[in-house]
């Protein structure tokens, strides 16, 4: 600062450069989630698998079982091509264009350099005959890392609603932020 308070013109550069930098990451994390949801839609699992790092894992409530808040969890490459196959995510006959993952719906975001924790809700819609079904409502939590300049997903915690821990996701954001 000079005496009299004023940024320099150099100050004023780094911190319009820290503020693009931030909002850069931003859209590269919105980015990534709406890629999470078309990648899955449209069928493309090889393109859905590079979202995550090589030991990202998925973690969530297992839905209309006998207990809906069950958790199942995948991690590591090949666990979650397992997971695309499983009877909860399974792709088969009739799955491409007929389901909608939408996720980043009220979605928080804090990046702390090369990390960065996201919360949002998420739904899934599925088309049976001309009638479209609500599938899941959820509330997640996306930790992801920086990788070679690449925002991808280390881990996604989804939670049906009601789940014991729903707040808990839900106010991840802010936890990662101190507050």
């Amino acid at each position: 600062m000079t005496t009299q308070d004023t940024p320099t013109v150099e100050e004023q550069l780094a911190e319009l450069r820290s503020r693009l930098a931030a909002l850069e990451d931003e859209k590269a994390i919105r980015e990534l989630l709406a890629r999470y949801g078309y990648y899955a839609d449209a069928c493309l699992d090889d393109e859905y698998l590079d979202l995550f790092t090589e030991d990202g894992a998925m973690d969530v409530s297992q839905g209309g079982a006998e207990d809906p808040y069950a958790l199942l969890r995948w991690q590591g490459r090949e666990a979650m091509a397992a997971f695309l196959t499983d009877r909860t995510a399974e792709h088969g006959t009739g799955f491409a264009g007929r389901s909608l993952h939408v996720q980043g719906n009220n979605l928080t975001v804090e990046v702390t350099g090369d990390s960065a924790v996201a919360a949002g809700y998420s739904f899934i819609l599925h088309q049976d005959g001309t009638a479209v079904r609500l599938v899941s409502a959820s509330v997640n939590e996306w930790r992801l890392e920086r990788r070679h300049g690449t925002w991808r997903i280390a881990l996604r915690r989804r939670r049906m609603l009601g789940a014991p821990d729903t707040a808990d996701v839900l106010r991840s954001t802010e936890t990662a932020a101190g507050r």
